[in-house]
């Protein structure tokens, strides 16, 4: 009887002890998701938890459902215990969805990434889609603000998320706006005019598919 006690003991210390270390991999903050109550929509890039993988500064991985917050460029992870959101303790380097993000990209699996100089009102820690990746990389950063309207002679005041995306290029460790369009493409990479004039007229690009531009940049850093 005494075997089988301290042998059901030593079990649910183990039990514990893996149960604390699942905690300690993956700690959060609360989320406060209240003070958007009163604003129309929402802060999010997916509105619903998606299945991802997180890459954090230390070089940890791990899996989880998430969702990005656009206002505060910050990732959220679904408490298991209760499924409630919670902010990342630990820093976050990267993360990928199996999830594409619906209208805004046609990408099938999205990428995000961090690290990138300060620009506008990014900061080494904001997150980045990467369109393409190498040498010249084409990056995209996605925001959300809240906008408020007041009609005229009106007491009343609405506020609504406003959803606004932004294309950079990055290379030789800066960081640029580029719009998506041949001219502003062709002055960016002016080293290699020709070469994509050629692919552009060949190759049709539409300059509204993420698909599409990663294609060109991966073409470019194939020269």
């Amino acid at each position: 009887m005494n075997k089988f006690i301290t042998c059901f003991t030593a079990l649910v210390l183990a039990c514990l002890t893996a149960h604390a270390q699942v905690i300690h991999d993956v700690q959060g903050n609360p989320y406060m998701e209240q003070s958007y109550t009163e604003v129309e929509g929402n802060p999010l890039l997916i509105n619903s938890w998606v299945e991802g993988a997180i890459d954090f500064v230390n070089g940890k991985t791990v899996t989880s459902k998430v969702k990005y917050d656009l206002v505060k460029d910050a990732l959220l992870f679904q408490n298991k215990s209760d499924t409630t959101a919670l902010y990342f303790v630990e820093p976050v380097k990267a993360f990928k969805l199996n999830s594409p993000v619906g209208e805004e990209s046609d990408i099938l699996l999205p990428i995000f990434n961090s690290g990138y100089p300060a620009i506008d009102s990014q900061t080494p820690a904001s997150f980045y889609q990467v369109i393409a990746g190498g040498k010249t990389q084409l990056l995209k950063h996605y925001r959300k603000v809240i906008r408020t309207d007041q009609a005229f002679n009106s007491a009343t005041a609405t506020k609504t998320f406003v959803l606004t995306d932004i294309y950079y290029l990055f290379a030789n460790n800066q960081i640029s706006r580029i719009k998506p369009n041949q001219k502003s493409i062709l002055t960016a990479l002016s080293d290699k005019t020709e070469q994509l004039k050629a692919y552009m007229k060949s190759n049709a690009v539409d300059y509204k598919s993420d698909v599409s531009l990663a294609k060109l940049f991966n073409y470019y850093n194939s020269l």
